[in-house]
């Protein structure tokens, strides 16, 4: 028999920015010899921008949004809600029914206790408002099969259970059990939800709490928890988790776990003496990124559009969503280089500070893609990465105070060659009749990002790239066609004939 404890992992971000110098003078003399026979130029183009209005992005991230704040540059409440599943330990055991103490009068299992705990440690608001959210039993899985978008509600899709386990309680994020020096905001911190009432399961079966049922499941066949799959649809399909009253804060939810505490016996060797012992054990399914978590996030759009219009600026703004669109200049930079090399493009975004600071103002997004707006719903769709082709990750710098993405070049290149093969296959339509039918063909949106890495060969991987669920916002200074805030260096080169 083995007991497994669980640890609650610190999950950490790393990002990957690529740079490029600020100027292009001198760059022929530095880059070559005047035996190369390479001639190398520069120039300078302008990118026009504007804001796109996204209502609902597909929900992937590993963190749960919890709470309901009011924005305060809108001033529209937004409301998370999420959706967790629970991933059983590999290998995970009970004890066997002849070592197990807590038992009814006819030897069934029975739980001590039960709890699901939210644990948290970035928050959004006021961490003293009095908050309230409620746990709902769900009757089926959400399914790895389907895409969810941000707009999803399981309660209006029947998802949740009718008359099935429901738990209200009242929190505040700053816990005041806690001494005020001994508060660390660097560590996590937790929402308790107690499932200690009576609960029945879908077959008419009744049990003094949930962990009971969770229990009876396993030694009916402890296969149910052999992997996440085979718990979900066997044993708990996950809980629906959504906020019900107060206004103020928001929680990042980085874990949700589901406790079962019951007794056990067990051998303890004192010298040269054993015996027979009483331990209290604790099993913990944990919702994790190997399960499906997804927020659902309610709030007015109407406000956004109002934001969209506004032309003196663009937007990046989650969870969602205000994109800024960029119209890249591919067929100018392509004009008079026809056979010459695009070795780099440079593009830097700056950004516009708040004119007003305030503790409650909404964070600037720290990671960011850019990537070909036809390829904006594929790309989260079909769970690509960023390949510095067509897609690229930079990061904001408070240093420059904006986003910098060191070289495009292959995305322009991708366009016009995307551009060229269709003009080839149909060579009635002319060039403007093109852009007609694909007005985004030259066009690039940026996104801000969430970002997971992986180990590889011992080397830092990029794994995942999911929309940003979070409480983000930030003004970009606004594109236009001529006398552009938003520039594009681009160095050519070419060898001698």
């Amino acid at each position: 028999m083995s007991m497994k404890k669980y640890i609650v992992p610190l999950l950490s971000l790393s990002f990957l920015y690529v740079s490029c110098d600020d100027t292009t003078e001198g760059v022929g003399s530095s880059l070559t010899d005047i035996n190369d026979n390479i001639n190398v130029s520069a120039k300078v183009f302008d990118i026009a921008s504007e804001t796109v209005l996204i209502d609902s992005v597909i929900s992937r991230s590993g963190t749960g949004y919890l709470g309901k704040i009011k924005d305060p540059e809108t001033g529209a409440y937004i409301t998370g809600n999420y959706t967790t599943q629970f991933r059983p330990l590999d290998n995970y055991e009970y004890p066997q029914m002849d070592k197990l103490l807590s038992v009814d009068d006819e030897g069934n299992p029975v739980a001590d206790s039960c709890e699901v705990v939210l644990f948290y440690i970035n928050t959004y608001g006021d961490s003293t408002c009095s908050m309230k959210c409620t746990l709902n039993e769900m009757v089926k899985p959400m399914s790895e099969k389907e895409t969810y978008y941000s707009s999803f509600s399981p309660r209006e899709n029947g998802y949740l259970r009718e008359n099935g386990l429901t738990k209200s309680v009242t929190y505040s994020l700053l816990d005041f059990s806690i001494p005020e020096d001994e508060r660390d905001d660097d560590t996590y911190k937790s929402i308790l939800i107690p499932l200690n009432q009576a609960y029945t399961d879908k077959d008419g079966n009744t049990y003094n709490n949930y962990g009971t049922y969770v229990m009876r499941k396993y030694y009916e066949n402890p296969k149910y928890f052999s992997n996440p799959l085979a718990f979900a649809n066997n044993v708990c399909p996950g809980f629906f988790i959504e906020s019900t009253n107060g206004i103020g804060s928001m929680a990042n939810i980085a874990i949700t776990q589901l406790n079962i505490y019951f007794k056990y016996k067990g051998e303890k060797v004192t010298g040269t003496e054993t015996k027979d012992t009483v331990y209290a054990g604790i099993s913990c399914f944990a919702g994790t990124e190997e399960v499906i978590q997804k927020t659902q996030i309610i709030q007015d759009h109407s406000i956004l559009e109002s934001l969209a219009n506004d032309k003196t600026c663009t937007y990046l703004k989650t969870p969602s969503g205000l994109y800024t669109k960029l119209a890249l200049p591919v067929s100018e930079v392509e004009k008079g280089h026809e056979s010459d090399t695009i070795n780099t493009a440079r593009i830097f975004i700056s950004r516009i500070n708040n004119t007003e600071l305030s503790d409650f103002n909404l964070p600037v997004p720290q990671t960011v893609l850019l990537l070909p707006a036809e390829e904006f719903d594929s790309f989260f769709a079909n769970k690509e990465v960023a390949d510095y082709r067509k897609s690229f990750i930079s990061t904001y710098s408070s240093s420059d105070n904006g986003y910098t993405f060191g070289n495009v070049a292959s995305l322009l290149t991708y366009m016009s060659k995307k551009k060229k093969a269709y003009l080839d296959t149909h060579p009635l339509t002319s060039d403007a009749e093109y852009e007609m039918l694909f007005p985004d063909w030259n066009k690039a949106i940026i996104v801000p990002v969430e970002t997971s890495y992986s180990t590889v060969n011992g080397s830092s991987v990029l794994s995942r790239v999911s929309h940003n669920m979070s409480l983000t916002s930030t003004r970009l200074v606004s594109g236009t066609k001529t006398d552009s805030k938003i520039k594009m260096s681009v160095i050519y080169s070419s060898f001698d004939k």
